[in-house]
């Protein structure tokens, strides 16, 4: 059975709940992507190993250095900002340099490479196996009940560092001027550098940006459910999808607000399906874009003129 309809306003309160915490993922995540690609023009699949990175190097500086949750956190995801910084410098840039009119796609099948050695390396220092971020704060997880809705404190964290975060970078992207710098690389690379931008520079900003924030939606990933080597897998293709939806040179606010709404789908649509077909309703919005970008109603009106009564 595919189809189960389960529509009580008890259970849209939840689905609603639900939606725009996972959409607040989401969000984050196409954000950090979208500025990315957007900027520097680099399909960086790796983002799924610095995602997966930044939780298990929480998880190592909490369980197995011993130091205090908040401070392992903040070393966690800086040092998978400082991988995702390595990687542009020491892997991209020498294969655009040599790559010529082939390094989109060059780029492409390295950062595949990078993401899945990632994972296997992580598999071998780590074991395959779930490993759980057992030193989180209790506060952290005491449930909440608003009416007929449960979530827990560190749902309502993550929904407030997210709004935070990207915030924080729209206001850096239009009101600074290394914003200025990163919408003049973003618009044309080769016009920035005439007027004393150096892109390469702008480059290694964004990704540390975009590490970023795909580093904060790791570790309350991590926190919530447990952190494992293919972690990065579906949220990389999230990320892809908010990314696209919203236009990668869109604002980080417009992309973020795409993410919500994919949440929000998302778990609507388990109203009438099962909840394991949740996840192909978005891979069907995304083909109907597709597809929708392919059609030219002008020229559709143009051909149904021409033909003959």
């Amino acid at each position: 059975m595919i189809l189960a309809a389960n529509f009580t306003w008890d259970a849209v309160s939840q689905l609603t709940v639900s939606g725009i915490i996972n959409g607040a993922a989401y969000g984050l995540l196409g954000v950090g992507f979208a500025l990315i690609l957007g900027v520097s023009g680099r399909f960086h699949f790796a983002y799924a190993f610095t995602y997966t990175l930044a939780a298990y190097a929480v998880f190592w500086f909490s369980d197995r250095a011993g130091l205090p949750w908040w401070p392992s956190a903040i070393l966690g995801i800086l040092s998978a900002v400082v991988v995702g910084v390595a990687i542009e410098r020491f892997i991209y840039r020498p294969i655009a340099a040599r790559a010529g009119a082939t390094a989109l796609l060059s780029i492409f099948v390295a950062s595949l490479g990078v993401a899945i050695a990632g994972q296997n390396l992580i598999s071998l220092l780590f074991s395959s196996g779930a490993q759980q971020l057992s030193d989180a704060p209790v506060a952290l997880r005491t449930p909440i009940h608003w009416g007929p809705t449960a979530f827990r404190w560190f749902d309502v964290w993550q929904v407030v560092t997210s709004i935070v975060l990207v915030l924080a970078l729209a206001a850096l992207l239009r009101f600074t001027p290394l914003g200025r710098a990163v919408r003049a690389t973003r618009g044309n690379p080769e016009m920035a550098r005439i007027i004393g931008i150096d892109p390469n520079r702008i480059y290694l900003v964004v990704f540390a940006l975009g590490t970023l924030l795909c580093g904060v939606a790791a570790f309350w990933y991590g926190v919530k459910f447990s952190v494992q080597p293919d972690m990065g897998s579906t949220p990389v293709i999230f990320a892809f999808v908010v990314a696209f939806l919203a236009g990668t040179t869109s604002p980080p606010i417009r992309v973020f607000l795409t993410g919500l709404a994919i949440g929000l789908i998302e778990q609507w649509s388990t109203i009438w399906l099962e909840v394991r077909w949740s996840q192909l309703v978005v891979f069907v919005i995304l083909l109907l874009y597709v597809v929708s970008l392919s059609i030219e109603p002008a020229r559709i009106a143009a051909r149904l003129r021409a033909r003959p009564a």
